[in-house]
């Protein structure tokens, strides 16, 4: 498994998934995997979201 080499390296790893319906097989894929949220929120295009903006869901907009 990706996970078990990448861990050789380093001791955390990261993913980000998309929001919009086409990406619920990944969502569940890594809620089974273990993946747990880190708690930080929604980036877009690897920006924090602050509450209330106003942004594209797109591929680029990721929890």
């Amino acid at each position: 498994m990706a996970e078990l080499e990448a861990v050789k390296k380093q001791n955390k790893v990261g993913i980000g998934v998309g929001l919009y319906d086409g990406y619920g097989s990944a969502q569940r894929l890594y809620i089974k995997r273990g993946y747990i949220p880190d708690g930080l929120g929604v980036t877009y295009d690897y920006n924090h979201v602050t509450p209330g903006a106003d942004v594209c869901l797109d591929d680029d907009l990721v929890l």
